[in-house]
């Protein structure tokens, strides 16, 4: 079968490594040839300067934040015109006069500054946007993005995206939903936690820990580039922080540890005005995460700012306000501005190669997000509630930032611990996706990235776009590793009779405390034929890669529909369970998700033969699911005889561990043999295990 495989956003972090923009964004090329509703008439001619008139020596003003919400002066005189820097686009290079800057040089947040030139009849007219700059310059030089081009940025109305895509699903889904042609994320191997044990270490020199941070292209050759935009952090850890950050930096975003808007002094809001601080909140409530640049400049209810993308996606919906700036912290690579939201003032439509561009008014809709958290210090549970932007690339990330401050807090995780949660994540067409589990000694990004990755692959596949409409959830925190590693699996005999219930004893060792032993038992079918079988007993983790193997249908999609079964299929595998599977034979043919098992050979050829992409064939299994109260790791695989009618023979067949760590499971307790005992472990609560879904 073939598959188009997508990569969705993984938290691989997340650790969440997106690609920014998205793999089906259908939005228009930020080049100048792209569809525009702006008429030329906003450049105007007694206001604006077009780069044909720059010439080198010319001398001027720009205008951005320096403290608090005021714009101020400071002086600027051009070096040259780069001619054609980007494709049809040039850009005028400047030299800033002004000792703060002298010392600063360019800093991140004043990406989008217009900057005013003196023309021949003394007239100061605006010729663009403060935009590029060189890391670790000795002098305050930058690249200035021309106005001329950033008022041609197509004008969409706020809501349009949300209309877009709403307008496009069905034609797009009925397009897809008529190919034969499966999608799988990833080939389905995309849940963080079936990751995390896989990754690999950061790479030398671009870790949590490196300077390269501020700076991405620090380690290469210097070139004029992009400011990075600074993603202001309010109540989250530093520790979370850098976890977080590999994610919003792929996006051209450097986060940074920051503190809420403080109150005006004026009493007055900060306003939208050439030089202010142009905000993007991108999250809002108990934690605040807020993208800072400059106005460039406004125009009725139209505003524009930046003059260089933000994510560089065309069409967009996100908040967009006024805010002010705690101060300038100069940087020997790149300074920055620390900065915050004052108040969101409309909504964010464009976002293109040239800048970015909203319009005031209502602000777009967000994600309501409510969690219930739950300390080991035994305290009352605590709720936080947020208010995430609606963003397909960028909602995944923030919902992970969402839940890693609020499980850091009151504290940072303990060093050893065990996360129960249960989060329910709705949907706007209606459906809901429930991500119940327990983890041990996860970090908040591995933990809450499995949701981060229902929500990119909602959003992110070829037949519809769905957006997250709202999570709500709770989160108990334990100060012990509910961990156990499986030692031994103990199959009494090898030979078995269809119907017959097999008994199998599972010797495991939980962390820091005593090894113990579960029964498990699981009754064949009664309609087995003679032969060899496969029996694997196995964590969450080897169950998840046999059905990957074994029946990789259930792994692909074909619709919307399918898409939201296969997300409920996979999050309903959990860590704290062990899972009994009887590998059958090749008899099975699947037609898109749908499985025909146990097919006459005749049919079975005459299906794989029909010339379809879509019909797979597959080694059918049944699998029996124990419920655990540790989470488990190790699996091990046994070859079992059935024999219709055959004596059946007694001895211990007991073949080494496949040594993948995993603990064990409550079972309906089969006669146990003699000698084998179940002693309790110390680390293992005395509630009831948690249901699986």
């Amino acid at each position: 079968m073939r598959y188009l495989r997508v990569p969705l956003l993984l938290p691989a972090i997340f650790l969440l490594a997106c690609g920014l923009p998205g793999a089906y964004a259908d939005s228009p090329s930020p080049a100048k040839s792209a569809p525009t509703t702006a008429p030329a008439s906003l450049f105007d001619p007694a206001r604006h300067m077009r780069v044909s008139e720059v010439r080198a020596g010319m001398s001027g003003y720009g205008l951005t934040v320096f403290s608090g919400a005021r714009p101020e002066k400071f002086d600027v005189e051009v070096i040259s015109v780069l001619k054609n820097f980007n494709p049809q686009y040039d850009v005028v290079l400047i030299r800033c006069k002004d000792a703060r800057l002298e010392h600063s040089g360019a800093i991140q947040g004043m990406s989008g500054s217009p900057i005013y030139l003196k023309d021949d009849a003394g007239h100061e007219r605006m010729i663009g946007a403060f935009a590029y700059g060189w890391p670790m310059t000795k002098d305050p030089i930058a690249g200035v993005q021309p106005i001329e081009y950033m008022l041609e940025l197509p004008q969409f109305p706020a809501g349009a995206e949300d209309a877009k895509n709403e307008a496009t699903a069905k034609a797009r889904g009925a397009a897809a939903e008529g190919s034969s042609i499966g999608w799988a994320p990833l080939g389905g191997a995309w849940l963080p936690r079936f990751a995390r044990h896989r990754a690999a270490p950061d790479a030398p020199g671009l870790g949590a820990s490196s300077p390269l941070h501020l700076v991405g292209n620090a380690d290469r050759s210097p070139r004029l580039q992009p400011l990075s935009t600074p993603l202001m952090a309010a109540g989250i850890s530093p520790a979370i922080l850098d976890q977080l950050s590999p994610g919003f930096r792929a996006g051209g975003m450097v986060p940074l540890q920051s503190g809420a808007a403080s109150a005006p002094t004026t009493g007055e809001p900060a306003k939208l005005e050439p030089g202010a601080v142009l905000a993007v909140p991108l999250l809002t409530g108990d934690l605040e995460l807020t993208a800072i640049g400059t106005c460039t400049e406004v125009l009725g209810d139209r505003v524009f700012g930046f003059g260089h993308p933000f994510n560089n996606e065309g069409r967009v919906s996100l908040p967009m306000g006024s805010g002010s700036v705690n101060g300038i912290i100069p940087n020997l690579q790149m300074s920055f501005k620390l900065g915050a939201l004052d108040q969101i003032r409309g909504t964010l439509t464009t976002d293109a190669a040239v800048g970015v561009a909203g319009m005031t008014g209502a602000p777009p809709p967000m994600i309501p997000i409510e969690l219930s958290v739950t300390s080991p210090d035994g305290s009352a549970p605590r709720v936080y509630r947020f208010r995430a932007a609606r963003h397909p690339k960028l909602s995944p990330m923030i919902a992970a930032a969402a839940f890693a401050g609020a499980l850091a807090g009151r504290s940072e995780l303990p060093q050893l611990n065990t996360i129960d949660y249960d989060l329910t994540l709705t949907f706007t067409n209606g459906k809901s996706i429930r991500l119940a589990n327990r983890t041990v000694n996860g970090t908040p990004p591995d933990i809450f990235g499995d949701a981060g990755a229902v929500i990119a692959a909602a959003a992110d596949n070829p037949y519809e776009r769905v957006m997250l409409l709202q999570i709500s959830g709770n989160a108990k925190i334990s100060a012990t590793a509910q961990a156990a590693q499986v030692l031994d699996v103990h199959l009494p005999k090898s030979k078995y009779r269809p119907g017959e219930t097999l008994k199998a004893y599972v010797t495991y060792q939980p962390f820091r405390a005593e090894p113990g032993t579960i029964p498990v038992q699981f009754d064949l079918p009664r309609d087995l034929k003679p032969g060899g079988y496969q029996l694997v007993i196995s964590d969450a983790e080897r169950y998840f890669a046999d059905e990957q193997e074994q029946e990789p249908f259930h792994l692909t999609a074909q619709s919307i529909e399918d898409v939201f079964a296969l997300l409920k299929d996979v999050t309903s595998i959990r860590e704290n369970a062990l899972y009994l599977r009887l590998i059958r034979q090749p008899d099975g043919v699947a037609v898109g998700r749908t499985a025909l098992p146990q097919l006459p050979s005749s049919r079975r050829q005459m299906l794989l033969g029909a010339g379809r992409s879509d019909v797979t064939a597959y080694v059918s299994s049944t699998v029996e699911v124990i419920p655990t109260n540790l989470v488990m790791n190790g699996a091990a695989e046994f070859a079992i005889t059935v024999e219709a009618g055959a004596k059946v023979a007694v001895g211990g067949v007991n073949p080494p561990s496949r040594a993948t760590p995993t603990p064990p499971a409550k079972s309906p307790e089969p006669a146990k043999p003699p000698g084998i005992k179940e002693p309790a472990p110390k680390d293992v609560p005395k509630d009831a295990p948690p249901t699986i879904p």
